[in-house]
């Protein structure tokens, strides 16, 4: 330990740990300010309120050596450092939303801290007990902080999130070495510190590998957030009308390359406007996530649903057979039929929906083309009473995509439900 004691001057890393733990506080303080997302995220404020922690708490130990002093400096500063590393236990379980029961650890922390506490107050500022004590304590923190990083579920966060849990159990390490060094050398004189050194070399390092972590976990979420919202109807979480005809474009595409079938079916839910008229549009939100569940749910493997409109939903057939386009509308339809929504209320609405579906079979359709058909035999299923499945069935190439002008030939079938 002496030599390493050698390498710097423990008051300049008392101040570098200082100035780092401000400027971290400072970049997640702005992060919560200047996006409302990040306001969300409670784990940013705890980190911001941490991070601060550990500057004030490093700052009032760099004040002897400023020629300020005050009572009890020593456990001051170091009860600071230690609800720190209290808030960061705190933000990480806050942040990866882990159990609560995990805190339980919280407990033998408050012990050690009561128990520094009590010896100073009772035998001054013994060095060898408050870093025996102290490091315990912290050690204590550090281990339950990597555990909880380390147990990130999130995988495209998980490699970051153990990188910064190694470096906290590594930093519990280098605790327990500083402490295994005071035990060792039991007539050290307790006025000086050569661990010291030890010590905050270790804590500069680990803030250094920390922060930048935290705050790259925090941009991948956010960006994460992004692509979804840009990807899902926020209403009911299933894929939004963008994904829908990005989806259906390249579907399309692959059906004129290999001459395949391709198939839509457009779904509307009947008497809509009743609906809402009768609950509000809170109500009518209510029906809307309800259907989205039970379609889901019953849609294929392979097939893509979307909710491409108000009370509008549309399925991408994966395998466009004849067959199976009229199985998959018939399926839905009578799964919507036989499942009465649950409202807040405590009433059930018997809800039900009209399919209109077009299989292009001659593998020249065009997307738009195929769209307008299966919502022409929408409308032609709402016209034949509701509740029903109608189809269009494209058996001719068409004269052109429908984005280009063109038009389809349709060939009709009608499927009562």
């Amino acid at each position: 330990m002496e030599w390493i004691a050698k390498l710097a001057h423990a008051g300049t890393l008392l101040i570098v740990n200082a100035l780092l733990a401000a400027l971290s506080s400072a970049f997640f303080l702005a992060l919560y300010l200047a996006y409302p997302r990040a306001r969300r995220q409670a784990g940013v404020l705890l980190w911001t309120l941490g991070y601060m922690a550990f500057a004030v708490g490093f700052s009032v130990l760099v004040l002897p050596g400023l020629h300020v002093r005050f009572a009890y400096m020593g456990l001051v500063g170091n009860l600071a450092i230690d609800a720190g590393a209290v808030l960061g236990l705190l933000a990480v379980n806050t942040y990866l939303k882990l159990s609560r029961g995990r805190l339980w650890v919280l407990v033998p922390v408050a012990m050690l801290a009561v128990t520094e506490a009590w010896v100073v107050l009772r035998l001054g500022e013994q060095l060898r007990l408050m870093v025996i004590l102290g490091g315990a304590l912290t050690a204590v923190l550090a281990l339950a902080t990597g555990v909880a990083f380390w147990e990130c579920q999130d995988e495209p966060r998980r490699p970051v999130a153990r990188l910064a849990g190694a470096f906290h159990v590594l930093w519990a390490v280098m605790l327990l070495v500083r402490m295994a060094w005071w035990i060792a050398h039991p007539a050290a004189d307790p006025g000086h510190d050569p661990t010291s050194t030890f010590g905050l070399l270790s804590r500069i390092l680990l803030t250094w590998v920390l922060t930048p972590a935290v705050l790259w976990m925090l941009t991948r979420q956010l960006d994460a957030e992004l692509i979804r919202y840009a990807s899902q109807d926020p209403l009911t979480g299933i894929s939004n009308r963008r994904v829908m005809w990005e989806r259906g474009q390249h579907r399309a595409a692959e059906s004129r390359r290999g001459h395949t079938a391709l198939a839509v079916l457009m779904i509307d839910v009947d008497h809509f406007k009743a609906i809402n008229d009768r609950w509000g549009h809170d109500g009518g939100d209510h029906i809307l996530v309800s259907l989205a569940g039970t379609l889901q749910a019953n849609v294929r493997a392979g097939d893509l649903l979307a909710r491409v409109g108000g009370e509008e939903f549309m399925v991408l057939i994966h395998d466009a057979s004849p067959q199976a386009v009229t199985d998959a509308a018939e399926r839905l339809r009578a799964a919507v039929e036989r499942d009465p929504v649950a409202l807040p209320s405590g009433e059930r609405w018997p809800c039900t929906v009209s399919i209109g579906y077009c299989l292009a079979t001659c593998g020249e359709a065009g997307w738009s083309d195929v769209v307008i058909a299966a919502d022409k035999a929408l409308y032609a299923a709402k016209r034949a009473g509701r509740n029903r499945v109608m189809g269009e069935t494209m058996s001719h190439p068409s004269l052109g995509d429908g984005a280009n002008g063109g038009s389809p030939s349709p060939e009709a079938t009608a499927s009562p439900g």
